[in-house]
C-alpha cells in the first residue's frame, strides 16, 4: 500500500494494526494535509448489516466537534474496502505514559479531567465509545488528549466477547455488564475510564490474568488493590474516587461522566493549593450585620464594629458554617437592611443583627438572629456583663449561632474558638483602634495603625494579632506606594514572624507573611503559607484573593480563578474580588468575563479607588479590543477621579502608542519612570507600550528587568494580544521560559 493512492490520499507509510483494522499516514492531495487513513477488516465491511451500521455510527462520530475526539473528516471506499480519512493525532498513547509511571498526579489528572470532557461531549449525542482504553487515548506534544476511534466500538457489538476485534487487551477494560454480554449505556465508558485512571496512577491494570477469561473473572468477582499500593501520596478522595467509576454495579457507578469530571478537578484544586474543599451544600451560611452603636460616644463606633468583625473571625473556624467576610457586610454598616432581600443576594440562611452600648466597664448587646427564608427568629438574646467579660461574649455569642443553625462543634473547633485572645482589655482596645484605622488604608490611617498596634504590644508583647497587624500595615505603606524605603517590608516580614512564634495558629499572621513573601517574589514560600491560613481559617477571604494571586504568577490560571471566585462568592457586593476577577479575565485575554466583573466591581459603590481602577481597566480592555479611541475614554475618566493614578497613566502611554501619538506616548513614559516604585502592572504596561512603539530594545530591556525583580505576569505575556508579535520571537520565548522556570521553582 505504501506510495498507492487511493482516492485523493497518497500513502506514506502505516502507523498502526489491530483487530479493528489498519491505519496509514496519508496526504491528502486536495486539501494539503496529513490525515491517519483506516481500513476496515473485510470480514467486517462485506457484511451489508455491519456496513450499515458502521456507516451510521461514523457518521454519528464525524458530528462530535471537539477538540479532546479525533476528527472524522470522510469515509470512503476503495476496492471493495470500507475506509475513514481522520485527523493524525501524533504524540504518546496513555498506554505509553503508563509505563513509564514518572507523571505527577496534578498532571494525571489534568488529563483525566480531558478525558472527561470529551466523554460527555459523546454522551450528550447519544454516542458511546465502548472501546475507551489507554492505546485509543493520544496526548499530543501540547498536552492536548484525542480520543480516537469514536463510534467505532458499536461496530464491535461490544457485549460479545467472540467477536472480530476482541483482543485481551480490549477486555481487560470491559465493564463486567459488557464482558457478560448485557446491555450497556454510558456507564460502561465510565468503567473503563476508571481503569485508565487505575493505570495512569499505578502503572498497573485493576484486573489482570494469564488469558482472557481470567481477566473477565477479575473484572466481574475481585476487587483492585488500593492505588496506595503501587503509588504513595494518592490522596483518600481520589482511592474513592476511582473506586466509584470502577464499581460492579452501574447503578452503584458514576451515573453521569460530568460527575466523575466534578470530582477529579475537586481533587486537582485540592492538590494544587494543600487545602481540602468542604463542599458548601453541607455548610450553614450567616452573614453578621454590623451592630448599632448605641454609646454616648460615637467614638467607640470601632469598639462595636470590632466586637462584630471577633465574632465573625470566631464563626469563621467552624467548619459547618460559612460566614460573610466583613467586607461582605461593610456596605450595609449604619443603613436599614430589607432581611429577605439581602439573604438573597447573599445566598444565606440567616442573618445576625442588633445593637451595642459601652458605658464605663459595661456592656449591653443585643442579638437576634433572623431565618432569611421564613422571617422568624431562630434565637434572641440580650446581654448586660462588664467590660472584661468581651472575649468570653463573643465565643458564647458564636456558639448560640452555631447551636441556633444546628451546627454542632467539633473537639478541634471547640479549642480553636477557646484559644482566642483573652489577653489585657487596653491591649484589645488600641488593637481595635489600629484595625479600624488600617482598613481605611490612607498614610495617615495606616501611618496612627502602626501606633496603635505597638501601643497593644508595649502592654501585652505576646499579643499575636497586634503583630500581624502591624506586619499588614508596614506591608501596605510598600504596596500603596507611600512609603519607598524597602526596611519597611522588612519590619513587616519580623512582626509577621514574630506573631507566628506567638501563636502558631493565628491565620491572620500566615496571610500576613505570605503576602509578604509574595511581594518579594518567594511564589512557592507565599502560596504554604497561604494555604496555611485557609487550613486555619477556610472562609479567610483576604488569604483566598492573595492565594488567587500567588497563583497567577506561578502560571496556574485555573487554580487562581478558582480562589477569586470563591472570594467573590464571600463577598459579592465587594468591589475587591471582581476586580481581581476582571483583571485576571482581561489579561487571559477572556475580555467579556472582564468587562463583566469589572462592571461588577463598578457597581458596588465603592470608593474612588476602586472607580479609578474600574476605569482603568476598562480602558486597558478596549485597548486590547483594539479599540484606542473608546479605551482613551475611559482611561481620561480614570484620572479625573485620581489625576496620579499611575497604572491608568501608563495605559494611556501604551493607547498613545497604538494610536500613534508617538510624542504623548513617551511622555506619558517619562513621568511612569519617575514613579519610585513600580508595581508589576505598570512594568507589564511598560513592556506593552515600547511594544506598541515597536521599541524592542526597550522592550528586552524591561523584560530582563522584570526577570531580575520578580515584576513579569506569565499571563499577559502568553495571552496579550497587544503582545502578539513579539510572542513570534524566538528571544521572547526564551526569556518567557526562563521566567516560568525561575518563579516556579522560586522560595
Amino acid at each position: 500500500m505504501i506510495g498507492r493512492e487511493i482516492s485523493h490520499y497518497k500513502i506514506l507509510e502505516k502507523i498502526g494494526e489491530g483487530g479493528m483494522g489498519v491505519v496509514y499516514k496519508a496526504q491528502d492531495t486536495k486539501l494539503d494535509r496529513l490525515v491517519a487513513l483506516k481500513f476496515l477488516p473485510q470480514s467486517l465491511a462485506s457484511d451489508s448489516v455491519e456496513r450499515e451500521r458502521f456507516i451510521h455510527e461514523a457518521k454519528a462520530a464525524s458530528a462530535l466537534n471537539h477538540p479532546n475526539i479525533t476528527t472524522v473528516y470522510e469515509i470512503g471506499e476503495h476496492d471493495s474496502q470500507l475506509f475513514i480519512a481522520m485527523e493524525l493525532v501524533e504524540g504518546r498513547t496513555l498506554k505509553q505514559l503508563a509505563e513509564q509511571n514518572d507523571l505527577a498526579l496534578e498532571r494525571l489528572l489534568e488529563i483525566g479531567i480531558q478525558v472527561c470532557e470529551a466523554l460527555a461531549a459523546a454522551h450528550e449525542k447519544g454516542i458511546i465509545h465502548r472501546d475507551i482504553k489507554s492505546d485509543n487515548i493520544m496526548l499530543s506534544p501540547k498536552g492536548l488528549v484525542k480520543i480516537m476511534d469514536f463510534g467505532l466500538a458499536k461496530l464491535k457489538g461490544a457485549s460479545k466477547l467472540t467477536r472480530t476485534g476482541s483482543t485481551v487487551g480490549t477486555a481487560a477494560y470491559m465493564s463486567p455488564e459488557q464482558a457478560q454480554g448485557e446491555e450497556v449505556d454510558q456507564r460502561t465508558d465510565i468503567f473503563s475510564f476508571g481503569v485508565v485512571l487505575y493505570e495512569l496512577i499505578t502503572g498497573k491494570l485493576p484486573f489482570r490474568g494469564e488469558h482472557q477469561a481470567a481477566i473477565i473473572y477479575s473484572i466481574c468477582n475481585e476487587e483492585p488493590e488500593p492505588l496506595s499500593r503501587f503509588r504513595s501520596g494518592v490522596p483518600e478522595s481520589l482511592q474513592r474516587a476511582v473506586d466509584k467509576a470502577l464499581a460492579k454495579d452501574a447503578e452503584e457507578r458514576y451515573q453521569h461522566i460530568a460527575d466523575l469530571s466534578a470530582d477529579l478537578k475537586r481533587i486537582k484544586r485540592e492538590l494544587s493549593s494543600g487545602i481540602k474543599e468542604i463542599p458548601k451544600s453541607d455548610k450553614k451560611s450567616v452573614a453578621v450585620l454590623y451592630f448599632e452603636n448605641l454609646s454616648s460616644d460615637p467614638e467607640s463606633d470601632y469598639f462595636a464594629a470590632g466586637m462584630v468583625e471577633d465574632i465573625i473571625t470566631d464563626l469563621s473556624k467552624i467548619e459547618g458554617i460559612r460566614v460573610a467576610s466583613r467586607n461582605a457586610v461593610l456596605p450595609y454598616k449604619g443603613k436599614a437592611v430589607d432581611i429577605p432581600q439581602l439573604g438573597r443576594k447573599m445566598n444565606l440562611d440567616a442573618i445576625l443583627e442588633g445593637s451595642i452600648r459601652k458605658a464605663g466597664n459595661r456592656l449591653r448587646i443585643t442579638a437576634q438572629l433572623v431565618d432569611v427564608k421564613e422571617g422568624f427568629h431562630l434565637w434572641a438574646e440580650r446581654y448586660d456583663r462588664e467590660l472584661k467579660e468581651v472575649f468570653d461574649l463573643q465565643e458564647e455569642i458564636a456558639k448560640n449561632i452555631a447551636s441556633a443553625l444546628k451546627v454542632k462543634l467539633s473537639e478541634k473547633e471547640e479549642e480553636k474558638l477557646a484559644k482566642k485572645y483573652k489577653g489585657n482589655l487596653l491591649a484589645y482596645d488600641y488593637y481595635l483602634r489600629g484595625r479600624n484605622h488600617y482598613y481605611q488604608y490612607t498614610k495617615p490611617d495606616l501611618m496612627f495603625a502602626v501606633q496603635m498596634f505597638r501601643k497593644a504590644l508595649e502592654i501585652d508583647p505576646d499579643y499575636a494579632l497586634a503583630y500581624a497587624g502591624l506586619a499588614d500595615s508596614y506591608f501596605q505603606l510598600i504596596e500603596k506606594s507611600y512609603e519607598t524605603d524597602k526596611s519597611f517590608l522588612k519590619r513587616a516580614e519580623e512582626a509577621a514572624q514574630k506573631a507566628l512564634s506567638t501563636d502558631p495558629q493565628c491565620a491572620e499572621a500566615y496571610k500576613a507573611l505570605g503576602t509578604i513573601y509574595y511581594k518579594l517574589g518567594k511564589f512557592n514560600s507565599a502560596k504554604k503559607l497561604l494555604s496555611q491560613a485557609l487550613e486555619i481559617a477556610p472562609d479567610y477571604v483576604p488569604a483566598r484573593a492573595n492565594l488567587g494571586e500567588v497563583f497567577r504568577s506561578l502560571g496556574e490560571y485555573e487554580q487562581a480563578e478558582k480562589q477569586h471566585l470563591f472570594a467573590h462568592e464571600q463577598e459579592p457586593t465587594f468591589a475587591y474580588s471582581p476586580f481581581l476577577l476582571g483583571a485576571l479575565y482581561a489579561a487571559w485575554n477572556k475580555l467579556t468575563q472582564a468587562e463583566k466583573y469589572v462592571r461588577k466591581a463598578l457597581e458596588s459603590g465603592e470608593s474612588s479607588y476602586f472607580l479609578a481602577l474600574g476605569n482603568g481597566l476598562l480602558g486597558w480592555i478596549r485597548l486590547n479590543q483594539n479599540e484606542p479611541e473608546q479605551a482613551l475614554e475611559y482611561l481620561k475618566k480614570s484620572l479625573e477621579i485620581e489625576p496620579d493614578n499611575p497604572e491608568a497613566i501608563v495605559s494611556l502611554a501604551a493607547t498613545y502608542a497604538a494610536l500613534g501619538e508617538k510624542g504623548k506616548a513617551t511622555q506619558k513614559i517619562g513621568k511612569i519612570l519617575q514613579t519610585p516604585s513600580a508595581n508589576e502592572w505598570i512594568h507589564m504596561s511598560l513592556i506593552e507600550a515600547f511594544a506598541l512603539l515597536k521599541d524592542r530594545d526597550r522592550v528586552y530591556e524591561w523584560l530582563e528587568k522584570g526577570m531580575i525583580n520578580n515584576q513579569l505576569d506569565l499571563l499577559i505575556l502568553e495571552y496579550s494580544p497587544l503582545l502578539g508579535e513579539l510572542r513570534k520571537e524566538a528571544k521572547f520565548q526564551q526569556l518567557v521560559q526562563e521566567y516560568k522556570n525561575k518563579v516556579r521553582n522560586s522560595e
